[in-house]
């Protein structure tokens, strides 16, 4: 078994050397980490790191299909015409010896929606703990410590696709303090996901019964709580942008569903977005009277 933890570089800061290529599955690379590669074994994990905001994150791995000297697929015309890694691009005299190129399983490998910070803290919980340069900034000490690949064993393996799913679960909502950038990265799914961590947040007394619900006309429910406070169930949909009049009818259609397909009564509509688009301001505050209510969320400044 040889796993590794793999940094790399945005291609923008990289001469528009785009490798991992995530989106083919793909990672080559030559000389000594050539080498390297030609040691990793199907069922072996790469996991992929970069600087994001001043931090270091994993944003994707693989579960490795394949591993080949690139010498020897030059000549296969299934693999070139599909695949547009630049290690298979280059000319067989250009190859280095060792040049090698490792290809992910399109079912067990990811690429991360919420990217996993590789912090002091995980870091030390590695079977082999990186030794941190404590005159350099973090961020600096980290990438140090991280310039070479860090062989990860089987418990490193499994903590990591812990933490990944954990992380992944929570958003990247969870009570931390986001920089400006990031803030244009949240999702509504990111939204939704707090909320469902954190119901009382629209409102006490709120309990999350269903996530992502599924209805038999394949329509699908962000969130649905139980008020029990008040006795009253609530739809929940989360909007990342300012609404108009078909968040109202998109309301009504789960609250008539709520009510034929889950037997609930006593049911509130919920919409929760950053704003009303002027021309429905109207029509969406008196929709009260259906039954139907606006949350807007906003974000904090802080100073740091």
């Amino acid at each position: 078994m040889a796993s590794y933890l793999i940094g790399y570089v945005d291609p923008e800061k990289n001469n528009s050397h785009e490798d991992p290529m995530f989106q083919e599955l793909t990672y080559g690379d030559l000389k000594l980490n050539g080498e390297k590669l030609l040691g990793v074994n199907k069922g072996d994990y790469l996991f992929f790191h970069k600087t994001i905001y001043d931090k270091r994150y994993i944003t994707a791995y693989y579960f490795v299909e394949e591993v080949h000297l690139v010498k020897n697929l030059l000549d296969d015309p299934l693999i070139i015409d599909k695949y547009n890694n630049p290690h298979l691009k280059k000319k067989i005299s250009d190859l280095n010896i060792n040049e090698t190129i490792v290809f992910g399983n399109p079912i067990r490998s990811k690429v991360l929606e919420i990217p996993l910070e590789l912090n002091e803290g995980l870091l030390k919980q590695l079977s082999r703990p990186a030794k941190l340069n404590a005159d350099q900034t973090t961020l600096a000490a980290i990438s140090s410590a991280l310039r070479t690949w860090k062989e990860l064993n089987v418990s490193d393996i499994t903590l990591l696709l812990v933490l990944i799913k954990g992380n992944e679960k929570k958003g990247r909502l969870n009570n931390r303090l986001l920089s400006t950038e990031e803030v244009f990265h949240v999702l509504e799914r990111d939204i939704e996901k707090y909320i469902a961590s954190n119901p009382e947040i629209l409102g006490e007394g709120l309990k999350l019964l269903k996530q992502q619900h599924v209805f038999s006309d394949e329509s699908r429910l962000d969130l649905l709580l139980k008020d029990t406070l008040n006795d009253e169930i609530i739809v929940v949909e989360i909007k990342k942008d300012r609404i108009g009049r078909e968040v109202k009818q998109q309301l009504k259609h789960y609250m008539r569903l709520c009510e034929d397909e889950l037997g609930y009564s006593n049911i509130k509509g919920l919409v929760v977005c950053p704003g009303i688009l002027p021309y429905f301001e109207d029509e969406l505050l008196t929709a009260k009277k259906e039954n139907i209510f606006v949350k807007i969320f906003g974000w904090k400044l802080d100073v740091i």
